[in-house]
């Protein structure tokens, strides 16, 4: 073999081709090629190490928690730099609870280390969003009437924009809207279902309290007070465990994980505590309870 053959042949190469697209790369790489287009040699000094290390730079540390749907409210170290949450690190300063039992920290979980990526995550939601056509019908009607509850009457009892702004569900269409406007909307809805039907035919929502306890003290007292039904948070993203409810009769608002350590009978139930609790070490009894641990989980982790 000779010639481009031979070339090709020791640089393992399939076709002239082919060696043509790797020799290329000298016109876009300033380092030296071997000659068999294996290896490149790159001289020079730490300066791409730049961007990584700023990744960890920081101007101060300052004590934050996660209060966003969490009963934890792990403390966290907090980096920041010119203003900017850089990262996040676990505290280490609880005070003891004493010689008898596991101690608290570290305390935070791998969604709280990650939620510097929430906060700045272009997919966060921060305005309010409405259904495109719902939000174009009630603009021209309230354009019309002038008043806002007239307005979102005529949407809902007309038969076909009723049907309109309901076929859109669940195919996207969402555009920004202002609060005002946001809010507008929401009170000329409860407004209407008042006048027309009557205060117990309100039904709502209010954040669950793991995200704000004043929040959810403000929804569940305002249908109070209108006479609507509070339903459950948990209806809202549908995630309520059942058991607990069926059983005991209340919505996992149970002791904390630190008291499975004086439990004499733990039953886990299709749960991987080391990746859901942070506290797993103290989901274990201590051994002089004598206590009993039951699974049942269709897969096998460290739990089971």
């Amino acid at each position: 073999m000779v010639g481009t053959e031979f070339s090709r042949a020791r640089a393992g190469m399939d076709s002239d081709l082919a060696e043509a697209l790797v020799r290329s790369r000298r016109f876009f790489t300033r380092a030296e090629v071997s000659e068999d287009l294996r290896t490149l040699h790159n001289k020079g000094g730490r300066q791409a190490d730049d961007f990584y290390r700023d990744l960890w730079s920081h101007d101060k540390v300052v004590r934050s928690t996660h209060g966003v749907n969490c009963t934890g409210s792990c403390s966290w170290k907090v980096y920041v730099k010119d203003g900017i949450i850089t990262w996040e690190a676990q505290q280490t300063d609880y005070p003891s609870v004493g010689p008898d039992r596991p101690e608290y920290e570290p305390r935070g979980c791998p969604r709280g280390a990650a939620f510097s990526w929430y906060t700045y995550s272009p997919t966060r939601v921060r305005y309010p969003y409405v259904r495109g056509v719902l939000l174009e019908m009630y603009r021209e009607a309230k354009q019309r009437r002038g008043d806002p509850v007239a307005a979102w009457a005529e949407v809902v009892t007309n038969p076909e924009k009723a049907r309109r702004y309901k076929a859109a569900r669940g195919k996207g269409g969402l555009v920004r809207a202002s609060w005002g406007e946001a809010v507008e909307m929401v009170a000329a809805a409860h407004v209407h279902t008042i006048k027309e039907y009557g205060p117990d035919r309100l039904a709502g929502f209010s954040p669950i309290p793991a995200m704000s306890m004043v929040s959810h003290a403000a929804g569940a007292r305002f249908y109070s007070l209108l006479g609507g039904a509070m339903l459950s948070f948990y209806d809202w993203y549908a995630d309520l465990p059942v058991a607990s409810p069926q059983v005991f009769g209340d919505q996992t608002d149970v002791p904390e994980s630190g008291d499975w350590w004086d439990a004499g009978y733990l039953i886990m139930w299709g749960s991987n505590l080391p990746v859901t609790r942070p506290r797993t070490r103290t989901g274990w009894p201590r051994p002089a309870t004598g206590a009993r641990r039951w699974w049942r989980s269709p897969r096998t982790t460290r739990t089971t």
